[in-house]
């Protein structure tokens, strides 16, 4: 049962969103994040959640009380029961993803069996991205869960997660898949697509550009059915029930790449309902004045201070109808979900 009264953000998040998504720049705890948040949704709210993670620290795992996180759900022992934790196999994620597009089991076994298969799927620039959406319509779709959040791929560009839907759709019609499988289409495309093969040939060798090619044609088969499911999780991500938290550092880094993150976030009509400052300064530094940091006699130092707590009181205000939440650097490690629940509030 939700608590009702005097909620504060982050549970009036936590009692209303179907799906989160965790985003930030890296390094900055939005797995620790993501734990926390869906710790507090299952004690605190009774709610049924699903944490899915990309890439877990062992630390994580030890304070969910698992040996592990695997692709499968795992039941978190927490008072509730009602707390469960994945991580997404990038491996098996493609499989699926092939298995469901294919338009054929005869182009389905081709591409699983091709020698460039695994390598040049997991490797895609926008793969992780896209592969944590796919993901996360399956589970926000299975009716065992009230709540899925997902913590985000690792990315020097945070916004790239939104934007792989539209990327990957993109690259299907794009000039180089043209080229690519040109030996596949017409007389005219190969004509037209000869100096590039030509050039690509010298480069790569003949054998090694025909298995790229054969890879390319044969991932070009799941252009509609795929077309149709990277629309979906397009509207998944502007669903009124999908809520995004954005998390930052004070350092300055994090706290310039989390102000521009909430900028694109609203330009994009992804209003962010939560900002998160991890290891937040200690409320005695943050209300030094001016006087005060005129008695650090190391300048170096007192510059050090003074750009932190200017850039810690900046994230704290946060931008007009952002609720801004303060989770102060933790002198122990996190040892249970109990912790974690008590950490975002």
């Amino acid at each position: 049962m939700s608590e009702t009264s005097d909620q504060g953000p982050v549970d009036e998040l936590l009692a209303t969103a179907e799906v989160i998504v965790i985003v930030g720049p890296g390094g900055v705890g939005k797995t620790t994040t993501a734990a926390a948040l869906g710790a507090r949704a299952a004690i605190h709210h009774d709610r049924r959640v699903q944490v899915i993670t990309i890439d877990p620290a062992r630390r994580l795992a030890q304070a969910l009380g698992v040996d592990e996180l695997m692709e499968e759900e795992i039941l978190v022992p927490t008072p509730s029961g009602r707390f469960w934790a994945s991580m997404v196999n990038m491996s098996r994620s493609w499989d699926r993803l092939v298995e469901r597009h294919a338009p054929t089991a005869e182009v389905r076994d081709d591409l699983l069996a091709n020698p460039l298969y695994r390598s040049l799927t997991t490797r895609f620039v926008q793969s992780h991205d896209y592969i944590a959406l796919d993901h996360l319509v399956d589970q926000s779709d299975d009716d065992r869960f009230d709540l899925v959040i997902i913590d985000t791929p690792p990315s020097v560009h945070a916004l790239d997660v939104l934007d792989a839907p539209a990327k990957m759709e993109d690259f299907f019609g794009s000039r180089l898949l043209t080229w690519l499988t040109a030996p596949y289409r017409s007389r005219l495309s190969q004509i037209a697509a000869a100096p590039f093969l030509s050039i690509a040939e010298r480069l790569l060798g003949g054998p090694f550009l025909a298995d790229i090619a054969d890879f390319f044609w044969l991932f070009s088969q799941l252009q509609k059915s795929f077309a149709d499911r990277t629309r979906l999780v397009q509207e998944r991500l502007f669903a009124p029930t999908t809520k995004y938290v954005v998390v930052q550092t004070p350092e300055t880094g994090p706290a310039e790449q989390a102000s521009i993150l909430l900028a694109e976030l609203q330009r994009r009509a992804h209003q962010p309902s939560l900002s998160v400052i991890n290891r937040a300064l200690p409320p005695a530094v943050a209300k030094l004045t001016p006087k005060d940091l005129g008695l650090v006699e190391d300048p170096e130092l007192r510059r050090r201070v003074e750009d932190l707590r200017r850039r810690a009181q900046t994230a704290a205000h946060g931008p007009a109808g952002i609720p801004v939440v303060e989770v102060p650097d933790s002198p122990t490690a996190l040892n249970s979900v109990i912790e974690l629940a008590r950490l975002v509030h």
